[in-house]
């Protein structure tokens, strides 16, 4: 079974090919901060699907999921925004009782884009509203 710090090493080896490059991680209870760079421009479905493979992959190999949030930086260190994967929809999804589109859907109804990329960096804690 992957930790929080295992599973931030495996994204971190397994996407760098992919053009996101995982900096700094940090936990709390029940969610692992992720924050990356990506070659892309902004919060591409692309990237997103790659982190989201990762994670469903880690959970068929024994991660235990936990909310996974991830804040988004360009190649420059301009902040691009934030996402959100869910402990409970990657364990619905394992179930059978949330489809692939469903899921994809959540996936992308929780990116918060910056305002004006690149943005200031929200303070640790913010969630937005």
């Amino acid at each position: 079974m992957e930790s929080a710090p295992e599973i931030v090493e495996r994204l971190e080896r397994n996407l760098m090919s992919l053009g996101v490059y995982v900096e700094r991680h940090a936990r709390e209870p029940g969610t692992i901060h992720v924050e990356y760079e990506t070659a892309a421009a902004g919060l591409t479905t692309g990237d997103l699907g790659n982190v989201c493979s990762e994670l469903r992959e880690a959970h068929e190999a024994g991660w235990e999921p936990r909310d996974c949030r991830f804040w988004v930086f360009d190649t420059d260190g301009g902040f691009v925004g934030r996402w959100v994967v869910r402990a409970g929809w990657l364990r619905a999804l394992d179930r059978g009782n949330l489809s692939e589109t469903d899921f994809s859907t959540l996936v992308l109804s929780a990116r918060e884009p910056a305002d004006d990329p690149p943005a200031a960096v929200p303070a640790f804690g913010d969630e937005g509203q």
